[in-house]
Order: structure tokens, then sequence, then C-alpha cells
């Protein structure tokens, strides 16, 4: 097995992991073998890790483990800042090392060595510790209004609720976070590599931090690669395919072979290359991803209901009600129900058993039920029916991102509801 198919087999296989961790627990995949495979690496293995572990080593031994994997990955820690920190110093410092002098054998100009390079260097951990150190933007009594304002509800995919650990009114597109132990302004997800939620503030921060990473993998790439076609034809392999007339033979696949024989020669650059070049990869797809999810008007947590909703719309369950008053004009925003195969609009609809009526009956009893009102009804049937409010254009997208607006000024006109009123309660 050559070295190209072991490379191939291997970036493929990083990849698919990347691909299964991420996507995974989406509705979309979670039921197919994408989901299966996600919960084999998330849970089963661990699972008879633990089990090996108490067999071997006690149930105390298993206790600690679970103490520690639960600090990793319950609580915020910065094992995962740390581990960047090393894999990036450690290439940074390998580099420097062992190919930062040959750079004056290649033909690149000296910009590279005397500028680009400390410049490339400083900016990548500036980058980094200025996504890990701006907050995403809390959500308090302070300046809930004006979240309030900035982000209305959409009573599709957010409904005024009360958030049960901070109590106060969660704004439409936030999230409380139970590791930052706060709500989050338009939250996106939480990001162990910077130790914090991505959010209001610090998204652009946090697309800024991706761009440095995978920058300074390819520009790494690219310096080894240059190193190596420089001197390749200082190579013994090269003098000897020339003596032997084969050079002129090989066509355009002789420049692969020698490069492939400078990365055997040189083990420490041409494993640093191939570990440069994927990881700058796997970081570059997830940069592409976040910025399809910006210009479409979408957050990381959003995309995850969105695929729910489509779910919904695909067995007739997602119902738009515009509630009217008896001249038929419309009272308040149009809201949005799930109505499965109990409800008697579905499509599909099964009548319950009498055991089940008769339940149904005393449960409804011992609540009070609001007054009817008049409404307008319409089952959901494609996606495009729905307007996400949120998407206001690529260009406005991206600015609101780039430029967030302050969330400490807010004019009086917008309602808050306090803990304890109507609003659905929840975090």
């Amino acid at each position: 097995m050559g070295i190209l198919t072991i490379l191939a087999i291997y970036i493929s296989f990083i990849l698919l992991l990347v691909f299964v961790l991420l996507f995974g627990p989406s509705p979309r995949f979670r039921n197919g073998v994408v989901g299966k495979l996600h919960t084999f690496i998330t849970e089963t293995i661990w699972t008879f890790l633990g089990k090996a572990i108490t067999k071997i080593c006690g149930q105390n031994s298993l206790s600690k483990f679970g103490g520690c994997w639960s600090y990793l990955s319950e609580q915020r820690n910065p094992s995962l800042q740390l581990l960047y920190l090393f894999f990036i110093t450690g290439c940074i410092g390998v580099f420097l090392y062992c190919g930062y002098d040959l750079l004056a054998e290649t033909n690149l100009h000296w910009i590279h060595h005397d500028v680009i390079i400390p410049v490339m260097i400083v900016f990548t951990y500036v980058c980094f510790f200025v996504a890990s150190s701006v907050g995403p933007g809390k959500v308090d009594a302070h300046n809930v209004k004006a979240a309030l304002e900035k982000y209305p509800y959409d009573y599709l995919l957010f409904d005024p609720k009360i958030c049960g650990t901070c109590k106060i009114q969660k704004p439409a597109r936030s999230k409380h976070c139970s590791l930052c132990n706060m709500c989050v302004a338009r939250s996106d997800h939480h990001c162990g590599w910077i130790n914090q939620c991505v959010g209001h503030n610090n998204h652009r921060y946090f697309i800024l931090f991706l761009y440095s990473a995978f920058q300074v993998c390819w520009y790494g790439s690219f310096l080894i690669y240059h190193v190596f076609t420089s001197r390749m034809y200082d190579s013994p392999m090269y003098k000897f395919l020339v003596a032997t007339n084969q050079w002129e033979q090989l066509g355009f696949l002789r420049g692969y072979h020698i490069f492939l024989y400078q990365m055997q020669t040189d083990k420490s650059l041409g494993a640093l290359a191939i570990f440069a070049s994927l990881a700058g990869l796997v970081i570059f797809i997830f940069f592409i991803y976040n910025l399809y999810l910006i210009a479409t008007g979408v957050t990381t947590n959003e995309s995850f209901k969105w695929e729910d909703i489509g779910e919904m719309i695909y067995r007739r369950e997602l119902v738009e009600v515009i509630e009217t008053d008896m001249n038929g004009a419309q009272l308040g925003p149009k809201r949005y129900e799930q109505r499965d195969r109990r409800h008697p609009s579905h499509p599909r609809y099964v009548e319950p058993s009498a055991s089940q009526q008769s339940l149904q009956q005393q449960h409804q009893q011992k609540r009070p039920q609001p007054l009817p009102r008049p409404a307008v009804e319409r089952v959901i049937t494609k996606m495009k029916e729905i307007e996400n409010i949120y998407d206001r254009g690529v260009k406005e997208n991206l600015s609101s991102i780039l430029w967030p607006p302050s969330l400490d000024s807010v004019s009086l006109s917008v309602p808050v509801r306090r803990a304890g009123l109507s609003a659905k309660k929840g975090a």
C-alpha cells in the first residue's frame, strides 16, 4: 500500500469522523447510519470503557475517572484551549527549528522569511486570545429590553419564555448556557476551543479565530512544499533518475515522486505538512459552514431547530394559526402549532380508544379551559411557506455579525415579562 493510498484513507477517516460528530445529533441524520455512528462514538464506546475500568480497576477508579470526565465535558474548563495552544505552539516550533533556515535556499521572496512569517504567528495568537477573552453578550435585567427590541419573536422557533435560572424574559435567539451560567444573546453554540459561548458580541472574533487557524496551517504547508521542491534537484533520487534516463519518462509524475522522497527523508517536516494540511482542511470546512449560516440568517443552535421544523412539515404536523375577531380581523401575530396524529385536524388522525377518551375528559375537567377564539388554520406543506424573519439578506446578515448593535440602549416601548407572569417558563 503506497503512501498516497494511506494518506487518502487517513484524510477520509478524519473527514468522516468530523462529519459524524458535527451532524450526528441532527434530526436529518440521527435515525440513520450517521446517527448510529454518533451514538457509538459518544456513548457506546464510553459505556464499554466504563465497564472495563470497573472490572479491571474497581468501582472507585471508575468514580474518579467519571469525575474527571464530568469536569472535562460538563463544566467550563480550559482543557481544549491548552490543547490548541499545545498544537499550534508545537507545530510552529517544529517548523522554526527544522525548516525556517531552509527558506533561504528556496526562490521565495525575502518578505516571507523576514515579515510574513513573524506577522502570521503573532496574528494567530492574537486572534485566539481575543476570541477567548471577549464575552458573547450576556442578557440580564439591565439590557433585556434592548435584546427584546433587537430580536423579536417569530412564534415558530422562539416564543416568550421566562428563563428558569436567570428569572428574566428570554429574548428570541437567546439561550441559557449551563456551562457559562448565563443567558447568551443570539447564542450560536458553546465552543470549548475558546472556553465560552459564541454569541451576539463575539461571533466576529470566533470567525476570525477560525480564519487564523486554517490560514496558518495552510501557509505552513505552502512553505514546506517550497522547501521540498527547492531541495529535490539535489537529492540522490533525482540524480539517479537523470543518470538512468528515467526522469523524462515519469512525465508529470516526476515532481510527485521527488516530493514523496523528500517527505520520507525529512520526516519531521513531512509529518508537519500532512498534519497541517489536514487540520487546515477540517477548520476550513467548519469556517465555510459558519459563513453559510451567517449569510442565511441562521445560528448553529437554530439550524437544528429548522431541521426539526422540516421534519414536522414532512409529517404534516405543523399548522399555522391566525386568531381573528368576529369580523375576521387578525388579532396578534400568527403562531405555529405542532399537531400529531392525536389531533383531529391531522390528516392521519387516529381516534383514541374509549378509555383514553375518558382519561382526556377527566384531565380537561381538572384545569380551566380558555375561551375559544375564531381562528384561521393552515397546514404547512413546504418549507418555503415559512419566512425566516431573522434572514435580512446576505449583506445585512454579515453586517450584524461584523458590527453588532449595542444592547445597552433601549426604547421604552418594549414590554418585558417578569418571572411569575403568564409567560412560559423554561431555560
